[in-house]
């Protein structure tokens, strides 16, 4: 399958979501953990919560790009995009941690990560309506 800008940005953003929320949950839960990689949950600040929801997207991005073909990977990178820009806007309004225990340093990482799915989304949709004229 051709490469494209929505299978490159699910591939990186499910293996760093699965790598993030699974080392950060492993050190809530597992004492032995966090005392082997102390600066990680002081770094972070990260909650079970956060670290579970990290997890899910990570798989639910590798489910999709197992299953959801070409079109799949465009809907992962438009929704997950959408909801992460809309996170970094609701938490950075409101000041709330959104039951995420969302920090201050969350929202900007939140607004950028959110922002290159939709790019990755906007360019491939681009791209496809360039060749799709380009044919006719």
């Amino acid at each position: 399958m051709k490469t494209s800008p929505t299978r490159v940005y699910t591939w990186i953003a499910s293996i760093g979501l699965l790598l993030q929320g699974g080392s950060t949950l492993a050190a809530l839960l597992i004492p032995a953990v966090d005392r082997a990689l102390p600066g990680l949950l002081q770094e972070t600040q990260m909650v079970v919560s956060h670290s579970i929801l990290h997890l899910a997207t990570g798989l639910a991005g590798l489910a999709t790009l197992r299953f959801g073909g070409q079109r799949g990977a465009w809907w992962f990178a438009l929704g997950f995009g959408s909801f992460y820009v809309a996170l970094a806007v609701a938490g950075g309004f409101s000041g709330q941690p959104l039951g995420l225990g969302l920090k201050a340093f969350d929202h900007p990482f939140h607004a950028a990560l959110g922002a290159a799915g939709l790019l990755a989304a906007a360019i491939e949709t681009l791209w496809t309506r360039k060749g799709r004229r380009s044919h006719a």
